[in-house]
């Protein structure tokens, strides 16, 4: 009996198929190649930065280093511990819902309410840790998987932020929308939230960026906005009822949000690009008991220039129809799209633009001064805005900051800002808040 359960199980296992990886094999060189501890180095720090998304609020690469001696392997964890001083004049927006640190100007109270006109705070809770494991560098299969989590500025819950993997010009996971023009953006900011009118959003998306020729490079994409399944209910695009037309905003999205860009570098910093978003949207008109596809679109045009190596300047035009879940400003309001008054139950998209410019001078490696002004502005939209209780009462606002960094030590950064913004709404004014705060941030 026991020759025959050995006959079975040779057979077994001489049945069982060979796989075979695709990636090259790893040789004895490879397995012996020893795992050190070391300082960044250059080469390192490019092999890192380029699987990494650019992003006006990224975590700076570690200074220090686990990798194989040959480079084939590296990891790195970093992070950063800020804490921001400062205060509020003429109004309360540190104390706004969704506010906090972040400089919303949409969250503005209008009018300004007396004896809340000011406010005075000291928040340490602004940081995050990330993970970057890279393998096969500088190979044609080389991979890299990024992982952030971090806090909001407002309470002391840790959350995903980042989490995306780089492979053979495709990154997918979660990550800034392509959309985002991150270089032409902003310059940097203490405040997290950044200009008002930057194309700017957290998607869950395949991304496809090709090589460079010649200065000229493209990409497309396929977005699932976070934004979508935000507290179970899409933040957004929601209006249940107006005026008795009712509108149900609970049919499944079933098509992505489709982003492209071509853009051309003439010389480092020194660039323009332009980018298109298709947005498609479905709903479930309740007067026809239909559900209904409404498409939006959005077109940008971003870019950089640097007349001389210490100045930098940004611009960015954003415009569009049923965008407004991308504008910095007015994600997670209730304006990308918003009932259709001349057809009940019917939905369309509304009209809106971003547009910032900014500017950088760095007179040393470890000073930077920063300007920056941006408009965000939404029209069609007065009914639907100053319906009672709606909640939605924005026509525009606008954002300036001017800033000023300086790199005591490669771990530790001093920063002071001052932030100034407007809100104007349809039949009730507007109102203002400045703000002044210092940051003293140790990144590691």
């Amino acid at each position: 009996m026991r020759a025959y359960k050995t006959a079975l199980l040779a057979v077994a296992l001489t049945a069982v198929p060979q796989i075979k990886a695709d990636t090259p094999a790893e040789s004895d060189s490879d397995r012996t190649n020893p795992i050190e501890i070391k300082r960044m180095t250059p080469e390192v720090k490019t092999i890192l930065e380029r699987n990494r998304q650019p992003d006006p609020r990224q975590t700076p690469v570690p200074n220090f280093v686990v990798k194989s001696r040959n480079n084939n392997f590296i990891v790195t964890v970093g992070g950063n511990v800020n804490v921001i001083l400062g205060g509020d004049i003429g109004n309360n927006l540190y104390k706004q819902d969704g506010a906090g640190i972040s400089f919303v100007t949409s969250q503005i109270p209008v009018p300004a309410t007396t004896g809340h006109k000011g406010d005075f705070y000291i928040n340490p809770i602004s940081g995050a840790v990330d993970l970057q494991v890279t393998g096969f560098a500088n190979t044609p299969n080389e991979v890299s998987a990024y992982v952030k989590f971090g806090t909001n500025g407002i309470n002391t819950n840790v959350v995903l932020q980042r989490a995306y993997i780089t492979w053979r010009h495709f990154q997918l996971g979660q990550q800034l929308t392509l959309a985002q023009d991150a270089y032409a953006c902003q310059p940097p900011t203490i405040d997290p939230e950044g200009p008002s009118g930057c194309l700017s959003a957290v998607a869950y998306e395949i991304a496809y960026k090709s090589k460079d020729y010649n200065g000229f490079r493209f990409a497309a994409a396929l977005d699932y906005p976070t934004y979508y399944s935000a507290n179970g209910y899409y933040r957004g695009h929601d209006y249940p009822s107006y005026n008795g037309k009712k509108v149900d905003i609970s049919a499944d999205q079933v098509i992505p949000d489709i982003p492209a860009w071509i853009e051309y570098t003439f010389s480092p910093w020194n660039r323009i690009r332009l980018t298109g978003l298709l947005r498609n949207f479905r709903y479930r008109d309740d007067v026809t008991n239909t559900t209904r596809y409404q498409p939006g679109y959005g077109v940008m045009l971003s870019g950089n220039l640097c007349p001389v190596k210490p100045l930098i300047f940004y611009y960015q035009v954003a415009y569009g129809k049923g965008i407004g879940a991308y504008l910095q400003d007015l994600a997670g309001q209730e304006f990308s799209y918003i009932p259709d008054d001349a057809r009940p139950g019917r939905m369309h998209g509304a009209r809106m633009m971003g547009a910032n410019i900014g500017v950088s001078y760095n007179p040393t490696s470890r000073l930077q001064f920063n300007a920056m002004f941006s408009e965000s502005r939404i029209w069609d939209v007065a009914d639907y805005a100053t319906a009672p209780d709606s909640g939605c009462n924005y026509k525009y606002a606008l954002y300036a900051a001017v800033n000023c960094f300086y790199n005591i030590t490669p771990y530790l950064q001093w920063g002071i800002e001052y932030l100034w913004g407007h809100k104007q709404t349809w039949d009730i004014g507007g109102a203002h808040d400045s703000r002044i705060q210092t940051q003293l941030a140790f990144t590691f």
